[in-house]
């Protein structure tokens, strides 16, 4: 599992009652130290909020809690995750998702509960679970899930936490979970020493924003130089979000430089959030910030990098009282469920660059997300029927991220031969590429243009065999329970 499908793993500590005074300090101890990404969902605040209890979070929470960005029992205090994140391999982060729970939790119910194993490793126990990866107990009420550290790593990261009494993360995530307490969601990334200067000077000529020579070298020491990145969001009627870039040197001489590439940065990076892309870019000290009101959609995506999005949580917690569903049945509920999760990825993606005419070739780490998220869905009590939409919808995903990474490769390739200098690198916006124009650049630039347009019908054809198949599951659902699936909200 990725980091992005952590906290599906929720799931199972539904049946659990959490009572913890400082669950966050807890966890933050037992983060690995060498991982640079660590995100809070703080449960508990996010319950208190207006929007959470109109529209019935904590009852909801299989399919409404932070619009379907993430699922979490409502009855946990917080969540964390830790991710190491590089760019151009966010897909394959290695990652870790830490829980409270009940005192009594152990490895032989995680593996009850998973239909799991466990496993001894001399004093050691691990659970494999079929779906989620491994998982354990570290400490008395702390449970720890990953699905891409390696057996070994995990092992140790259990051994390590199980006497954790100071965070072993950098001063700078120590400090941004600490100033960030009340926030309802943090994402705090370190990037001391992340950015090579060469692969940014290359990127800078790359986005065709190049400055003087001086100053080129000037934004270079500086963006090199970059401390750390904290994503901060409140939960509203919008969620009101809040970008912070943190650098070594006063920034209020560079914030025009940054603006014009930042949109830039956002699409080679794969990550076009619409809001923060149209942000304008605001000198705080030795900081550069941007606000923004991000819509369900974008929430999202963010959220994507550390948690899967719109994953169903199979179960509740006995002193919560019933949760009301259709007719009250089991079945239909996990079908609902399921029904609304495979279909707010399409939206979601469809949304990102399914309109026509639109370059989406840059984002085929979507379409794996999103179909990574499909297929770790609880099917419990799902529709066989709709089991099998789902599976054929996360395929046909997977063929156009590999569609696409194919396109973006050959865009690249055409990026590469537009240089007079032959830079030997490929990637994306800060991991470099071949960067200097010549005088082939406007036929080849004509070539980029045409293989994007070339990929137009392949794409309407895959969206329109998945519109045609989302139609015909939901006539199929309405016949068999007599509900529209589409627009029946808990």
């Amino acid at each position: 599992m990725t980091s992005r499908h952590l906290l599906s793993a929720a799931a199972i500590l539904t049946f659990l009652p959490t009572a913890r005074a400082d669950d966050l300090a807890d966890l933050l101890n037992r983060v690995p130290g060498d991982m640079n990404t660590v995100a809070v969902i703080n449960v508990r605040e996010i319950n208190k909020t207006p929007r959470a209890e109109k529209e019935k979070w904590k009852e909801n929470h299989e399919t409404e809690y932070l619009a379907g960005a993430i699922a979490v029992p409502a009855w946990v205090s917080v969540a964390v995750i830790a991710a190491d994140l590089h760019p151009g391999s966010v897909a394959n982060a290695r990652s870790l998702a830490l829980f409270p729970a009940d005192g009594s939790v152990s490895s032989e119910s995680i593996a009850k509960r998973e239909n799991g194993v466990v496993q001894s490793i001399d004093d050691t126990n691990i659970v494999l679970s079929p779906r989620r990866g491994y998982l354990a107990v570290p400490a008395r009420g702390i449970v720890g899930v990953s699905s891409n550290i390696p057996r070994q790593d995990f092992v140790r990261w259990v051994r390590a936490a199980r006497k954790a009494d100071t965070p072993a993360v950098s001063a700078y995530l120590r400090d941004a979970v600490a100033a960030h307490k009340d926030a309802h969601i943090l994402i705090a990334t370190d990037l001391d020493a992340l950015f090579d200067p060469t692969a940014v000077r290359q990127a800078i000529q790359r986005s065709g924003e190049v400055p003087s020579d001086a100053s080129l070298t000037s934004l270079v020491n500086v963006l090199s130089g970059a401390r750390g990145l904290t994503f901060t969001a409140r939960i509203a009627d919008t969620t009101k979000a809040e970008l912070r870039i943190d650098f070594s040197v006063p920034m209020a001489d560079f914030v025009a430089d940054i603006k014009r590439i930042w949109p830039k940065a956002l699409e080679s990076a794969e990550f076009e959030i619409e809001e923060f892309k149209a942000a304008e870019p605001r000198a705080d000290g030795k900081a550069v910030v941007m606000t923004a009101d991000l819509s369900d959609t974008s929430l999202r995506r963010i959220l994507s990098l550390v948690a899967a999005p719109g994953d169903a949580v199979g179960s509740r917690d006995p002193e919560a009282g019933p949760i009301r569903t259709p007719k009250e049945a089991a079945g239909l509920a996990a079908s609902v469920r399921y029904y609304k999760a495979v279909n707010s990825a399409l939206d979601d993606l469809r949304a990102q660059g399914g309109a026509k005419g639109k370059d989406y070739v840059k984002s085929a780490s979507f379409f794996d997300t999103y179909a990574a998220k499909i297929e770790k869905l609880p099917l419990t009590d799902v529709d066989p029927n709709l089991v099998q939409y789902g599976a054929s919808v996360a395929n046909k995903l997977r063929a156009m991220a590999g569609s696409l990474r194919g396109a973006k490769a050959q865009l690249e390739a055409f990026d590469s031969y537009k240089s007079t200098t032959v830079a030997g690198t490929r990637g994306g916006w800060w991991t470099g590429g071949s960067v200097a124009l010549s005088s082939n650049v406007e036929d080849l630039s004509k070539k980029q243009a045409e293989l994007v347009a070339a990929l137009e019908p392949e794409r309407a054809k895959i969206w329109g065999v998945l519109e045609s198949d989302r139609s015909a599951i939901r006539r199929e659902m309405l016949d068999k329970y007599k509900i529209d699936f589409e627009q029946y909200k808990q």
